[in-house]
């Protein structure tokens, strides 16, 4: 709507200063390309005919010609619709002329005629006006196209960064499904056999969830806080995983001044929990995060069970949250992350590097 609302009013802009322009070369065929030495009505007849035929050749050519063929590359039907045209207007000329001259013999035979000078004069006035105007409507085209194409390109870069943000808030809601999900189940499992154990894992659910409803609908949250959500989860881990706990961790204690995207680094660490802890006693799971202005690294291992890819080629689920991830981090930190996935014979490890 607004693009059509700014072509309108631009064609009315323009539109005015074509009046303006025809009446400008009426005058001129007049004054500057009719002999004044000839009778006023013969001047008044060859200069009105001929910007008849100058005016209607313009319009064919620009409201045609030039937006029909030339401005759509069929540059050869172009030239050839062209002297066509030419070819057209130049027997109507001539056929006023003639008319003009068997008018004036008749009605006024003691008249001047004009001469062949004369008549070159006025041929060349004629298609001088009628190249002036298409001249003038092709720049007029040509910056408005360029500048319908700015708008756009602009509209088009505002619905893109609408559907970039809609995509992320979708993407950093798919988490919290995802999340609760794998909670419940760990919970279910815990309800039968502890009581007491299932209450703690209770409290300690609401407070993990409570930071992902009110804390985590900012762009960017304060790393601080997102460390803490993660020691958080660790300890809800440890409850359940008892004596097999084998987790080590190397967050810096002052991260204060550090902004992240929300829950960013989560899903690495919900990734190896499911996957690293099966207890036995070779599992373990390994993070640390370092902090050297402005990168931000992240590295986690744990150990790989051989079902693990087994389980990954039979459920079309797996692996949501770390495709989730790698697609907010592109949208989030297009060009200035690095991730690294490998996937050793019992040894899962992920390196990410995000410059802030």
């Amino acid at each position: 709507m607004a693009i059509n609302k700014n072509i309108k009013s631009r064609n009315n802009f323009f539109s005015i200063w074509e009046i303006i322009y025809w009446f400008i070369a009426a005058l001129f065929m007049f004054f500057v390309f009719s002999n004044r030495h000839y009778d006023i009505h013969i001047r008044t007849n060859l200069s009105i005919l001929l910007l008849i035929i100058s005016f209607a050749s313009a319009r064919v050519c620009n409201k045609i010609l030039i937006p029909k063929f030339l401005f759509k590359g069929k540059r050869g039907l172009f030239i050839y619709l062209l002297i066509f045209l030419i070819i057209i207007s130049l027997w109507l000329i001539s056929f006023a002329l003639f008319i003009i001259t068997l008018y004036s013999n008749i009605a006024l035979p003691n008249t001047i005629l004009p001469s062949f000078e004369d008549v070159i004069i006025l041929l060349t006035g004629t298609y001088l006006i009628s190249l002036l105007s298409s001249v003038f409507y092709f720049t007029k085209e040509s910056y408005r196209s360029k500048e319908e194409k700015s708008i756009i390109e602009k509209e088009k870069n505002m619905l893109e960064l609408k559907f970039k943000e809609v995509h992320l808030q979708l993407l950093k809601e798919q988490i919290h499904p995802h999340f609760i999900f794998n909670m419940m189940n760990n919970l279910y499992a815990l309800v039968n056999e502890s009581p007491t154990v299932s209450r703690e894992v209770i409290v300690r659910l609401s407070d993990l969830l409570e930071y992902m409803l009110y804390e985590c609908n900012a762009e960017k949250v304060e790393l601080s806080k997102e460390v803490a959500f993660i020691n958080n989860y660790i300890e809800l881990e440890k409850i359940r995983h008892d004596d097999s706990f084998n987790v080590t961790t190397d967050f810096p204690k002052n991260v204060s001044g550090i902004k992240i995207a929300p829950l960013i680094l989560f899903p690495f660490v919900e990734n190896a929990f499911k996957h690293g802890l099966k207890q036995t006693n070779k599992d373990f799971i390994s993070m640390k995060l370092e902090i050297t202005s402005p990168r931000i690294q992240f590295s986690i291992n744990n150990y790989k069970h051989d079902t693990v890819l087994a389980e990954h080629k039979t459920k079309k689920n797996k692996g949501l949250g770390l495709k989730n991830v790698q697609e907010r981090l592109e949208l989030l930190y297009q060009n200035r992350y690095d991730l690294q996935i490998s996937r050793d014979k019992n040894l899962f490890e992920v390196k990410l590097k995000i410059v802030r």
